[in-house]
C-alpha cells in the first residue's frame, strides 16, 4: 500500500513552538516517544531573545547605534505629535470662542423670535392641510388647494393695505416694489387665473401645483403670515 503524502500541520507547528524555546514529541509506527524537534539541552533561549543576544553580544556597537538610532525617532515622533495636538486643541478653543461671539452678535442684534400666537399656529395648519391636498392623487384637490392659496393671498395683500373687493382688484393695485416676493405672487396668480377660466390649453400636473404653492408660501413667509 503506497503511502499517504499530506501536509503534517502538527510537524509545522512544532518547528514553529521550538524557535521559541518549546519542544514536542509524536509517537513513531513502534510506539516510542520521539521529539519532533529537539530543543537545546543547555538553557532554552527563544529565536527573538537570540536576536537580542546577537546584537548585544559580540556586537555591542551595533546594537547601540541602532537602539540611538530608534530613540531619537522615537522623541522626534514624540515632540512632533505634542506640538500638532497642541496646535489643533489651540484651534477647537479659537473655533468655539468665535462661534459663541457670532451668537452673542446675533442675539444682541436680532433678539428672541416671539412665539407664535395660537391664530398663527391655526394658519400654519391650514396652510399644511393645503399642501397635502396638492399633493394627492385627486386633480380636484390640486385646484382647490390653488385657489384656497389665491383668496389666502388677497387677505394677506388687504393686511397690507392693499385696496380691492377680490383677490385679482388687490393685484392690479400692487406696486412692483412693494415687497420681495412680489413676482412669485404674480406668477402663482397668473397660474390661478388659469384654473379658474378653465383654459383648454393649459394642463394642471400633481408637480405644476405643488410648485404653484410653493410660490404662495414664499410670499406668506416673508410677511409670516404662516
Amino acid at each position: 500500500m503506497d503511502w499517504l503524502h499530506f501536509l503534517n500541520l502538527q510537524f509545522w507547528y512544532c518547528v514553529i513552538y521550538s524557535l521559541f524555546g518549546g519542544e514536542c514529541t509524536y509517537v513513531n509506527e513502534n510506539g516510542e516517544v520521539v521529539p519532533v524537534v529537539q530543543a537545546p539541552p543547555t538553557e532554552q533561549v527563544g529565536f527573538f531573545e537570540s536576536i537580542v543576544n546577537a546584537f548585544s553580544s559580540g556586537g555591542s556597537a551595533v546594537w547601540d547605534s541602532v537602539s540611538g538610532v530608534l530613540f531619537f525617532l522615537w522623541d522626534a515622533f514624540s515632540a512632533l505629535s505634542w506640538t500638532f495636538s497642541t496646535l489643533l486643541f489651540i484651534a477647537i478653543l479659537a473655533t468655539l470662542g468665535g462661534l459663541a461671539w457670532v451668537r452673542f452678535r446675533e442675539l444682541s442684534q436680532y433678539g428672541v423670535l416671539p412665539p407664535k400666537t395660537e391664530a398663527e399656529r391655526a394658519m400654519r395648519d391650514q396652510w399644511n392641510e393645503l399642501l397635502e391636498g396638492a399633493l394627492s392623487s385627486d386633480p380636484k384637490e390640486w385646484r382647490e388647494s390653488i385657489l384656497a392659496a389665491d383668496r389666502m393671498l388677497g387677505d394677506l395683500l388687504g393686511a397690507l393695505g392693499i385696496q380691492g373687493a377680490t383677490t385679482p382688484d388687490k393685484m392690479r393695485m400692487l406696486p412692483e416694489d412693494a415687497f420681495q416676493t412680489v413676482p412669485q405672487a404674480w406668477e402663482a396668480h397668473r397660474v390661478r387665473n388659469f384654473i379658474s377660466s378653465g383654459a383648454s390649453d393649459f394642463i394642471l400636473t400633481q408637480r405644476e401645483a405643488f410648485r404653484v404653492m410653493k410660490l404662495y408660501e414664499q410670499v406668506f413667509e416673508e410677511h409670516r403670515y404662516i
